[in-house]
């Protein structure tokens, strides 16, 4: 395999894609084409990583003037824009606890009885759609409020 080939197929792979054999061996053997691909990722993981956040209180007066205007007009992110909105781990234990107690609970409680009295068997299915819809509904909302720990756990950078 030619440094040209193995470098051409090395590029036309995907992000974290496995890197065929013949180019990993090709990359083993040929220390040029090894020290691009190292080159390459190096670049690739410094532009890929955010970028820091600009200090209003130096450089361009014209940049410091428009972060001001921004400030005032109240269209920035609070300084504490990490802790808003954020339910604690523990809630989130507490909640589901409650849910599953509700689901153990209710069909043995009164209006269980009631409704399988009335229902029959009937009342098990919609009893157990609106679990499974609620299991669903606490479930999108953890994942949504936790996005970023997803994202920073599971490296699904975009």
């Amino acid at each position: 395999m030619t440094c040209e080939s193995a470098f051409d197929r090395y590029l036309e792979l995907d992000k974290n894609e496995r890197v065929p054999l013949r180019v990993t061996l090709h990359l083993l053997a040929c220390p040029a084409c090894r020290t691009g691909v190292r080159h390459m990722t190096r670049a690739e993981s410094i532009m890929s990583a955010p970028l820091r956040q600009v200090d209003s209180s130096a450089g361009d007066p014209a940049i410091r003037a428009a972060m001001e205007r921004i400030r005032a007009a109240g269209l920035s992110y609070p300084e504490d824009a990490d802790e808003l909105g954020r339910v604690s781990m523990t809630r989130w234990l507490v909640a589901l606890f409650a849910l599953a107690a509700g689901f153990a609970i209710v069909p043995s409680s009164s209006i269980g009885q009631w409704s399988r009295l009335v229902f029959g068997d009937a009342f098990y299915l919609p009893f157990y759609i609106l679990c499974g819809v609620a299991v669903t509904i606490f479930g999108g909302l953890f994942v949504g409020s936790n996005i970023d720990f997803f994202v920073k756990r599971f490296g699904l950078t975009a």
